[in-house]
């Protein structure tokens, strides 16, 4: 009988690594004001948190951002930690060991996944066959990483940044451990560019009014 996604994910702590909001999304600089970049990450990021709890997983971990991203996470009853390393990479090294440490696999998902559903998040959790493999869900470009799941006791290390694909399963192979590759489709697509938003609003129109309802006509105003 297959395991129902409450049952699965009652032992998965998702691990969302945060920039403070007016200083993430730079490449949309040119279109977006500061303040709309800021208000363009929340909506995404409260889209990872919908997906995360439409999955039936009552606990993740937001890490790091600002006052803002603080608030939204308690609103959502999520948990804000401050950061815990020197980049992004230290940082998630971390917080793996700290999940582990109190008995939890670790999942990381960015927190601007604008596709994300909850089945996403549990399709992520099925291929990791009970918490026995490294799953990873690549990026469908750049070589990038869009999710890591890894079981409670692991060691594996985080290497996001440019091919980390390939680097992650350099390192299960190193590990000489199973990996399982999880191609669900909202874990594909990150936002970061002004090719990707309009690329993505052909995808799923209406897609900027809806991460960002309180923009009237749906689109950024001129800087």
């Amino acid at each position: 009988m297959m395991t129902e996604p409450h049952e699965q994910s009652s032992t998965v702590v998702p691990i969302i690594p945060m920039k403070p909001l007016a200083e993430g999304k730079t490449r949309l600089g040119r279109q977006f004001s500061q303040s709309q970049r800021a208000d363009l990450a929340a909506g995404m990021l409260r889209r990872v948190i919908s997906a995360i709890k439409g999955a039936s997983i009552e606990l993740f971990w937001v890490i790091g951002g600002d006052d803002r991203v603080t608030r939204l996470v308690r609103d959502q009853g999520g948990i804000w930690l401050p950061e815990m390393g020197r980049n992004l990479n230290d940082t998630l090294s971390k917080a793996f060991a700290a999940a582990s440490g109190e008995g939890y696999s670790a999942l990381y998902l960015p927190g601007d996944l604008p596709f994300i559903k909850p089945s996403d998040v549990i399709n992520l959790i099925r291929s990791s066959g009970r918490r026995n493999n490294i799953t990873l869900a690549p990026a469908r470009r750049d070589g990038g990483t869009n999710g890591i799941l890894v079981p409670q006791g692991s060691f594996f290390e985080p290497e996001l940044g440019q091919r980390s694909f390939a680097k992650h399963l350099a390192q299960a192979a190193r590990m000489e451990v199973s990996v399982a590759i999880c191609y669900s489709p909202g874990l594909g697509f990150d936002l970061d560019t002004v090719d990707d938003l309009e690329t993505y609003e052909q995808m799923e129109p209406g897609l900027l009014k809806r991460l960002v309802p309180h923009w009237k006509d749906g689109g950024p105003s001129t800087p």
